[in-house]
């Protein structure tokens, strides 16, 4: 059997890329063939470690953010006729809305199943992509949800749904000390992610607590705008900004807890990251994620959406209250053993045993 998974950029830094890359480095270990399709263009640079064994495949369509109609009509193309040339029994995942739905526009293959892995929340879907989930969904021969809360409304889609969460690696050997006066926040820099609200966040904070320093790490489009609102803050002395890396466990461990301001998301992969390396988070409760992972002031704070004055305070609390902090980081290394891989991945056997019957 060989197991595929199509994905928009596999050296893009992302949390779906993270995903796609632990359940790749899981299943070769399991069948005879693991192959990473990326839609994308080769690059030099991987920002997560692939097994060797893996193959990459690309089907190298140029296109980026923001891309035009052409260049996505054309991916359907070039990825029918990539999946001709599997004979043998295959197993398909798309990571993503987008690889989902391309494989909903594929004809049917007897020797081919295909899985829509969802990434986002039902509702983090708008406009004409949700239209397009929709009606194609249910030519799905499975979708994977990440969420409970979101189970239903793929089940009214396509009845062959299920739920399996984001599995995360062990936790380090030893979890962060929690005593360096840093706040971080990694997220791709979209609207989504909440930019606007986390610059007001860290003014307020600043003004209480001068000594601490934010470090972000993140790219995407709206990067450029992001620099400009940070330089007219007055917090770019207290405000460090990288890219992607792949030194990511490193910038857990030097922090001492994690922020997150996001308008949606799906089940986040940096709070399960979080997590493992024992920082206290402190998050927006939007729709789906953030509460099937943090509980509020036992791990963290969970905030009421878009309350500022509110999410300043208990990180306040926090920059003031080491125990605090201690406390929250040892009950957040506890907490994510729920989303180890042997319960995760145990769920993802189950699904190919169904799915290869």
């Amino acid at each position: 059997m060989t197991i595929v998974l199509l994905v928009h950029d596999i050296h893009f830094g992302g949390g779906g890329e993270r995903v796609a890359i632990n359940l790749a480095n899981y299943f070769v270990e399991k069948v005879s063939h693991v192959i990473i399709v990326s839609l994308s263009q080769p690059k030099t640079r991987n920002i997560f470690t692939i097994d060797k064994r893996i193959g990459i495949e690309y089907l190298e369509i140029n296109f980026e953010y923001g891309s035009n109609l052409i260049n996505k009509i054309t991916s359907v193309f070039k990825i029918n006729k990539h999946f001709n040339n599997y004979q043998g029994q295959t197993i398909v995942l798309g990571i993503g809305n987008y690889p989902s739905l391309l494989l909903c526009l594929l004809p049917k293959r007897k020797n081919i199943k295909t899985v829509g892995c969802q990434h986002l929340a039902y509702s983090g879907i708008k406009n004409s992509w949700a239209l397009l989930r929709n009606i194609f969904f249910n030519r799905l021969d499975r979708i994977v949800s990440l969420t409970n809360r979101d189970l239903s409304k793929y089940k009214s889609l396509n009845k062959n749904s299920v739920v399996i969460p984001n599995s995360i690696s062990p936790c380090p050997k030893n979890p962060a000390l929690l005593t360096n006066k840093r706040i971080l926040f990694i997220g791709r820099m979209v609207y989504e992610k909440g930019y606007d609200i986390l610059i007001e966040v860290l003014k307020k904070i600043n003004a209480r607590h001068p000594d601490w320093v934010f470090r972000i790490i993140g790219d995407g489009p709206l990067k450029n705008s992001i620099v400009e609102k940070i330089e007219v803050s007055g917090l770019k002395e207290n405000i460090s900004l990288i890219s992607s890396t792949n030194l990511i466990t490193e910038e857990y461990l030097k922090a001492s807890m994690f922020l997150m301001t996001s308008r949606t998301e799906g089940l986040p992969m940096v709070l399960l990251e979080a997590q493992v390396c024992g920082l206290p988070i402190v998050c927006f409760d939007c729709e789906t994620g953030p509460s099937d992972i943090v509980t509020d002031n036992k791990n963290g704070f969970l905030i009421d959406c878009y309350d500022i004055d509110k999410m300043t305070e208990r990180i306040s609390l926090l920059c003031i209250d080491y125990d605090l902090r201690l406390k929250f980081g040892r009950n957040a290394v506890e907490n994510v053993k729920k989303f180890s891989p042997e319960i995760i991945n145990s769920k993802w056997d189950k699904l190919f045993e169904e799915l290869s019957r």
